[in-house]
């Protein structure tokens, strides 16, 4: 199982949880298979989160994987404080309503108050296939920085970790996780900058604390250091994801436009831009 992509989480639910069959006859994962054999593998149905009717934009799907276009507010998934009201909740819903008998497995995580697009394998298998293989996984993002940034192009290589007095808040620190940001300017004025971003890790809070390292933080992002007197929350959309299909080998762009708080920012400030 390990040579056809399946993870070793899943090889143990097989294995203590599922039931296998050889050509129609019960078998157990010691057993040997031959050639042309047919070989059947059922699970337990494992959703942990109860389905709740929330609006959510899903922008690709297929047997195997969906985008989803994240309103800002929403978690990702519930947390010891916050037990419904998630995206989790809401594929689960979609997935009862479709009849899917599917599980969720997020590819990459989004803030709270990040908009954009994020990616939910089905299975695990697809979400192990993700990991071990070179699928060039591409995640660019559309951020409002404090500030008139001063350069073009800037890559960012700084380590990420916690800050030492805050279970929240992340830093640049020696000690930290290796973290690396593109950042490209597509238009600055006197007191603002729009900057496209494209992350090569993926660090909690990464491009915010990126950007407040450089000393100029995201608009509405009051954790870093940004003010919230044009928008209520930090100025950053995920707006293009570009992937190879694990299955298909397909290579496959999929975008979304700016919600309408940041959308109104940019119009405001005259830029004109084209993503």
């Amino acid at each position: 199982m390990k040579h056809f992509g399946v993870s070793s989480t899943l090889r143990r639910r097989i294995k203590h949880n599922g039931i296998c069959t050889i050509n129609g006859q019960a078998a157990s994962t010691r057993d040997f298979v031959h050639e042309g054999d047919e070989i059947c593998v059922t699970l337990p149905e494992k959703n942990p989160f109860p389905p709740q009717d929330i609006p959510i934009g899903i922008v690709y799907e297929d047997d195997y994987l969906m985008v989803i276009d994240k309103p800002a507010g929403l978690l990702m998934h519930p947390t010891s404080a916050v037990r419904d009201g998630t995206l989790a909740n809401a594929v689960a819903y979609h997935y009862e309503q479709t009849g899917q008998h599917c599980s969720y497995h997020p590819m990459h995580r989004l803030d709270k108050n990040t908009s954009g697009l994020c990616m939910v394998a089905k299975e695990p298998q697809i979400q192990y296939a993700f990991d071990k293989q070179d699928l060039g996984y591409k995640r660019l993002y559309l951020a409002i920085c404090e500030g008139r940034y001063p350069s073009r192009v800037t890559t960012v290589h700084a380590p990420i970790g916690r800050c030492p007095d805050s279970i929240i808040t992340r830093c640049v620190r020696l000690d930290g996780k290796p973290a690396w940001s593109d950042f490209t300017c597509l238009a600055a004025g006197k007191d603002y900058s729009l900057l496209q971003v494209v992350l090569h890790t993926g660090r909690t809070h990464q491009i915010r604390v990126h950007s407040s390292y450089l000393g100029y933080p995201l608009a509405g992002d009051d954790l870093y250091g940004g003010s919230r007197r044009f928008i209520g929350r930090q100025a950053l959309h995920a707006y293009c994801l570009q992937f190879t299909h694990p299955m298909s080998h397909r290579f496959i762009t999929v975008n979304s436009r700016l919600p309408e708080d940041m959308d109104a920012f940019v119009r405001r400030a005259g830029w004109n831009y084209i993503y």
